[in-house]
């Protein structure tokens, strides 16, 4: 693994919503897809219904003419406050994405992050990909731009 490949992008945003229908939207796996840049569509898996700690669910994502699906597992369901899950689960270069919401007035504030040890991988898949920790970054403020007019609407 090699420190010159950065692995970790964030962005934040303010949202007039409480932090209830922020988590809310976010933990809406028919809602989440319609903020992402990527992700087109999700779907539950092992005969889960609903977000908690442990549930497994699958996205399907699109960039430029490349198109695939990436099983995942809430890692943190906390109504209200986080939500993070483990793309793929259990591996030992797992990307975690995470939503974290703090009150703000009447509103919330909301930091998009995530951490993708396989970008310091050059020599495998993605992490070849040159730009890619970049382009995740700017997905991040683009999907909480998205939120916040969804939300906001």
């Amino acid at each position: 693994m090699s420190d010159e490949y950065p692995t970790t992008g964030s962005a934040s945003i303010r949202i007039d919503a409480s932090p209830d229908q922020v988590y809310a939207f976010l933990t809406d796996l028919e809602k989440l897809p319609t903020c992402s840049p990527e992700n087109v569509r999700c779907e539950y898996l092992e005969g889960a219904e609903s977000i908690e700690e442990g549930t497994s669910f699958r996205g399907h994502n699109k960039s430029g003419d490349d198109e695939w699906h990436a099983d995942c597992k809430v890692t943190i369901a906390q109504p209200g406050r986080s939500f993070a899950f483990e793309v793929p689960p259990g591996q030992s270069y797992s990307t975690t994405w995470r939503y974290d919401i703090e009150p703000d007035g009447s509103g919330s504030i909301v930091r998009e992050s995530f951490s993708a040890p396989l970008l310091a991988m050059p020599d495998v898949y993605p992490g070849k990909i040159e730009g890619r920790c970049e382009n995740l970054t700017k997905a991040c403020v683009t999907t909480l731009a998205n939120l916040k007019v969804a939300l906001e609407a």
